[in-house]
């Protein structure tokens, strides 16, 4: 081993606590890379795998009824490679031993394998057998959640008619990655599951003989999927079509897409934070490490080593933290990446899940520790490559301390001698000081954003499924009705309050922009549903005009006082120009209102109700839900509480993990700052601090100067940092934010108190650690050694 590599090892290994310190930061950086980038990596790998041998289709289409012969049609649709239709028909599923609701979609599958899109991959079992009309394949998520195998039989409620299915196998599709009931906002496993069931068998069980009212379509290789999807709504028109859309916009595929989202946020976001403060604290650490070691520089350069030798020799110092950073980052990184991939595999229903070890993610991972470690070091590299030997064998020049704004302050206030000691060399070193108050007002700030992901949940909680949406049960029928069967509704035992629910699918448009929504009707005098925006405000319904979300507002470009053209997909397909009377914002979705007046004008159907809204008595809740699955216009049930569950169930299981990995970054980027800042001080004020002794000052009082100027410094690092984690939190909910949610910004105080306390006792736990060294000071060492 060379001598300066001799010498490198050894300053590594006195200043271990340091550089590790240092590592655990860069750690942190490396770790939160490598977990979000792999992912990333995992879920775009499989889901690419997926769709490819699954056949995925490119484009989608869902029309109320229309010949078989209208897929040849659609196939010949220049830039459509092919086409294949199907039949998809919701049932209520009965199970006597349950008293919620379990419902399903059935999808139509070639009982002879004609199928060529959107396959289903088998886990256990076979396919439905030709002539065999009650044999269904069910998705491997709903069977796993309620304990469903091969050979199992349930009763369905299809179409109105009460039919045997028997279980036959156990499959997944790649257009049911995430299942949605309808009216559910995230999914739900126990509640709901797909069916596949013969192609003639489902056609005689919802009276459809060579009809289909679904269409999936692959695209050649370069064709436009807008002039494609503009052919087949032409095509479709006829027939009930609601408006084809691309594979962003399918619903399984879009709350995928939206987690890939918010991972390449978290990259964004969390690493940069961890490699500036590593970059300031190799900064710091080196910066002194020199300046002790100036006699032996010119020493070195006296006998002959160049300026580079030396500066390849510091340099290599930061590496090496760097390379102890991608190590332990490495693993941390796995590890945490392995348990995030687990809880993916929970909600998304993949063949198979496993975390990605792309090498390139931890080589990138490494590239940026050592650029941090490197930008770290330069100053000091270049400072010590410039000494000249006779400069850097003489005793650098002692501070200078005179009086100031700050020794006048300290008078006036009455400080005493050790006061005086702690400010002054405070004042002394202010860019080093800013540096540890930044340091650990950023480590509070990270806390702060990521514990405030829990106070929005929260209150998303509370606003969408408390006062948003206050009903008990939601029932959506075949088809939309008038009148009569509310009246039906409100003579079942223990119903309080029945209210119609209307939605009607249209396209809006204003200037060039145009997004497919649900225009949802909104009655004035509704008491179990509002709108409530992200303050917590009811927002009224505007007479004769559009309320729209904002995220809707803004992909539109519209404004208040706007009139937007509203074309109806399906039905008699009216339009009309409406003018844009509100906005509201809201957490979950893109959604458009209107009065139940212009939903009545628009349909011209005289059904005002396509689903209902109960409030009910609890104490009857049983006997209702009997009631109600047993009638025939009933689509399907939906519970309030269990879909509150659900979602909760969903956002603990997420944040939760978050929040303990983002507990320990903010905690080793706070003991990283105290810690080095703290060892620095001690090592620049040793001499001070033993004379102290020797003059009679108690070791506490001594101890008192170390860690009372940690403690000031942190004292003011807390107030910016709780000012950082404000304004960071908002960044990151607007980073983090999708079409399918927006968190709200609503911190709660104990999340301001939790953050500051976390941060107070990380560095009170690592300031006693250096405290110890000034307790077991040997005065006659240190008082003999001047630097």
């Amino acid at each position: 081993m060379k001598a300066l590599d001799l010498k490198l090892m050894r300053d590594l290994w006195r200043m271990r606590g340091q550089a590790l310190a240092i590592a655990v930061v860069l750690a942190a950086a490396s770790a939160t890379f490598i977990l979000s980038m792999g992912v990333h990596g995992s879920l775009t790998v499989t889901r690419d795998a997926y769709y490819s041998a699954n056949n995925f289709g490119d484009v989608f289409a869902n029309m109320t009824r229309a010949p078989r012969s209208i897929v040849d049609r659609v196939a010949r649709v220049e830039g459509v490679q092919q086409a294949q239709g199907s039949i998809l028909q919701y049932a209520l599923l009965d199970y006597p031993d349950r008293v919620d609701a379990v419902r399903a979609l059935l999808q139509s599958v070639d009982e002879r394998g004609r199928d060529r899109l959107d396959l289903v991959s088998l886990k256990t079992g076979r396919m439905p057998a030709p002539g065999q009309p009650g044999e269904v394949v069910v998705d491997e998520a709903f069977a796993l959640a309620n304990g469903v195998s091969p050979g199992d039989e349930v009763d369905a409620i299809i179409y109105g008619t009460k039919q045997r299915l028997r279980v036959v196998g156990i499959g997944l599709a790649p257009n049911y990655i995430n299942a949605f009931a309808p009216g559910d906002i995230v999914p739900d496993d126990t509640r709901f599951g797909v069916f596949w069931m013969g192609e003639e068998a489902l056609e005689a069980a919802t009276d459809r003989t060579e009809a289909i009212n679904a269409l999936s379509v692959k695209l050649q290789h370069g064709a436009s999927e807008p002039d494609v999807i503009r052919a087949i709504d032409t095509i479709l028109e006829p027939y009930g079509g609601t408006g084809a859309y691309g594979r962003e916009d399918h619903p399984s595929h879009m709350f995928l897409d939206s987690e890939l989202d918010q991972l390449e946020a978290m990259v964004q976001v969390f690493p940069p934070v961890f490699l500036i403060v590593s970059t300031f604290l190799v900064y710091i650490v080196l910066g002194r490490m020199i300046r002790t070691q100036r006699s032996l520089i010119g020493l070195l350069k006296a006998f002959g080593y160049s300026d580079v030798a030396i500066a390849w020799h510091y340099l290599k110092f930061a590496l090496a933290i760097a390379i102890l950073a991608t190590i332990l980052g490495s693993l941390a990184g796995i590890w945490m990446g392995r348990a995030m991939t687990e809880l993916y595999g929970r909600y998304y229903h993949f063949p198979f899940l496993r975390f990605s070890f792309a090498p390139g993610v931890f080589v990138g991972a490494g590239a940026l520790a050592m650029a941090s470690a490197a930008l770290g070091a330069v100053t000091g590299v270049w400072s010590a490559a410039r000494l000249t030997p006779a400069v850097a064998m003489s005793p650098p020049p002692p501070p200078v301390y005179r009086a100031g704004a700050v020794e006048r302050l300290g008078q006036r206030a009455g400080f005493t001698a050790i006061g005086h000691m702690i400010v002054r060399h405070i004042a002394r070193w202010p860019g080093r000081s800013a540096i540890t108050v930044s340091g650990v007002a950023l480590s509070m700030g990270l806390l702060f954003s990521t514990l405030q992901f829990i106070d929005a949940s929260q209150f998303m909680l509370e606003s969408y499924f408390f006062r948003s949406q206050q009903q008990d049960l939601s029932i959506t029928f075949t088809e939309a009705r008038n009148e009569d069967v509310l009246y039906e509704l409100a003579q079942l035992p223990g119903v309080l309050r029945v209210e119609p629910r209307r939605a009607l699918s249209v396209e809006m448009s204003y200037a060039n922009r145009h997004e497919r929504t649900a225009l949802q009707a909104s009655a004035p005098d509704s008491l179990l549903t509002a709108r409530i925006d992200q303050d917590g405000n009811v927002i009224a319904m505007p007479p004769g005009g559009l309320m729209l979300s904002r995220q809707l507002a803004d992909q539109l470009g519209a404004e208040v006082g706007d009139r937007v053209r509203v074309k109806m997909l399906g039905g008699r397909r009216t339009e009309a120009m409406l003018p844009v009377g509100a906005l509201v914002d809201e957490f979950i979705g893109a959604n458009a209102y209107a009065t139940d007046r212009t939903i009545e004008d628009m349909a011209r159907d005289g059904a005002p109700a396509g689903s209902a809204l109960l409030l009910i008595d609890p104490a009857m809740r049983e006997t209702l839900l009997t009631e109600l699955k047993a009638m025939p216009v009933a689509l399907s049930i939906g519970d309030r509480d269990l879909e509150m569950e659900r979602f909760a169930e969903m956002i603990d299981d997420n944040i939760n993990t978050m929040i303990f990995f983002y507990i320990a970054f903010a905690s080793a980027i706070a003991v990283g700052v105290v810690y080095n800042s703290a060892r620095i001080l001690f090592s620049e004020r040793a001499h001070e601090l033993a004379t102290l002794r020797v003059l009679g000052y108690h070791r506490h009082e001594v101890a008192v100067v170390l860690i009372g100027e940690i403690a000031l410094l942190v004292a003011v690092a807390v107030p910016l940092g709780l000012i950082t984690g404000h304004w960071l939190a908002q960044f990151m909910v607007l980073m983090f934010s999708s079409d399918l949610f927006r968190l709200p910004f609503a911190p709660s105080n104990s999340t301001y108190a939790y953050s500051a306390m976390v941060v107070l006792v990380a560095a009170l736990l690592t300031a006693l650690v250096v405290a110890r060294r000034v307790m077991g000071l040997d005065m006659v060492r240190v008082l003999k050694a001047r630097d």
